[in-house]
């Protein structure tokens, strides 16, 4: 049976310092976000969302704390999570493509959306819908790719399972920022606003 898990990209490129430990950026790699991932994977996604979210106003050079970088997060109208849905099937995989976001993870539910929905580039990925499910591509650009396919009675259950993950990943967050910050408000606001952008307990 396939399967769907959210997941982000873990590359070897430094972008500067961060206000808290991330993920060792060595070989280039997928990590799973649901309740076991590891805190330096859920440093590395949250110091991404707090970039994505830095006042404009900052001096460049401003290196903030920890409170405050993840103050932007939990004070955010607009946050992307970097990563993707990547489809399982035995020993096929389906990686998402560069530019990818969590937030798009419904769109999997969506027949009128699943076609068109963009899931990045560099390979870029795209879904047939067949009349026995979907068939998930690796690249447009090369199509005799190994693909994976999903039966359309095994969506609702694998999305079902996807939901869990997610919302297991927020629980993982959330004993994050209180262990780092000593502060479960916070915690609770940064996984409030995560949950209001990505729709995971909700939607």
């Amino acid at each position: 049976m396939a399967s769907l898990r959210a997941v982000v990209e873990i590359v070897p490129i430094a972008d500067g310092p961060a206000p808290w430990p991330v993920a060792e950026d060595g070989d280039h790699r997928w990590e799973t976000l649901d309740a076991r991932t590891a805190p330096a994977v859920i440093g590395t996604v949250l110091a991404a969302a707090a970039e994505w979210c830095r006042p404009e106003d900052l001096d460049e050079d401003h290196l903030p704390t920890p409170a405050e970088a993840l103050g932007w997060i939990a004070a955010s109208d607009y946050l992307v999570i970097g990563g993707g849905i990547q489809a399982l099937d035995g020993q096929t995989r389906v990686d998402p493509g560069c530019c990818c976001e969590i937030n798009d993870w419904h769109g999997w539910g969506d027949a009128d959306r699943r076609s068109a929905m963009w899931l990045g580039h560099s390979p870029e990925p795209w879904i047939e819908q067949t009349v026995d499910g979907l068939v998930v591509h690796q690249d447009k650009d090369e199509p005799e790719r190994a693909a994976v396919s999903i039966a359309a009675g095994e969506l609702p259950q694998l999305l079902a399972a996807l939901r869990d993950d997610l919302t297991g990943f927020l629980g993982a967050v959330q004993r994050w920022v209180t262990q780092l910050t000593g502060d479960p408000d916070l915690a609770e606001a940064v996984v409030a606003s995560i949950d209001r952008h990505v729709g995971i307990r909700r939607g």
